[in-house]
């Protein structure tokens, strides 16, 4: 008969005292929880995912102060990581392309609604140029996606508790992040806000649709 009770002991099948396998407990006794990684980990495993996004397009709306003038339009923006990027500034009411920006390379053209074409190596200086409007598109790239930009001192940043930026200043503007698409670590922002003091900039970013490949 003992040599039975081995045999079902051996197979799992009934509760044996020879059976060593125990939960994990704390120093009081107890279950312990299931470790999450950090908020820090988390934001570092973002950045490392994001890095290997190939393309995304956000569809969208934009309010936007610099000193006393304001705009608000529309905004449909295809990004081909390192290849191209095409922004549409659509008419929030109408929704016709205003004006359409083209980068490929370090050639950009801006496309005005009356058909006429200007060029430029910076977007951002086109954009000054043409429509009078200062915003640092090559930046908002990466703050829209919920990223630092690269090549540039991160001021600082505040993570939420899952590891997500709430708060990031960077080149004298401080962006925020009040609402995310989900609740993942790698959730994209759907409503941010910038501001830039010394220009006497603000914008507020709310993004209705995204889209990524990766």
């Amino acid at each position: 008969m003992r040599n039975w009770i081995l045999l079902l002991c051996a197979l799992g099948i009934v509760g044996c005292t020879q059976n060593n396998i125990k939960p994990t407990t704390s120093g009081s006794g107890q279950p312990r929880a299931t470790v999450k990684a950090s908020p820090e980990a988390v934001w570092q495993n973002r950045q490392r995912v994001f890095a290997g996004m190939k393309e995304w397009s956000m569809n969208g709306r934009v309010g936007l102060q610099l000193r006393g003038r304001s705009w608000s339009f529309g905004l449909k923006w295809n990004e081909k990581t390192g290849r191209e990027s095409l922004m549409d500034i659509v008419n929030p009411l109408t929704g016709a392309v205003m004006a359409s920006i083209r980068e490929t390379g370090s050639q950009v053209v801006l496309k005005a609604a009356d058909g006429k074409s200007y060029r430029d190596t910076s977007a951002e200086r086109l954009l000054q140029r043409q429509l009078k409007l200062k915003f640092p598109l090559g930046d908002m790239r990466y703050w829209a996606r919920g990223l630092p930009a690269p090549g540039k001192p991160v001021d600082a940043i505040k993570l939420d508790p899952r590891g997500r930026p709430q708060q990031l200043s960077q080149d004298g503007w401080v962006v925020k992040y009040m609402a995310y698409k989900d609740q993942s670590g790698n959730a994209l922002p759907t409503k941010m806000s910038l501001e830039k003091t010394s220009e006497r900039a603000r914008a507020k970013v709310v993004a209705k649709q995204w889209r990524t490949r990766f």
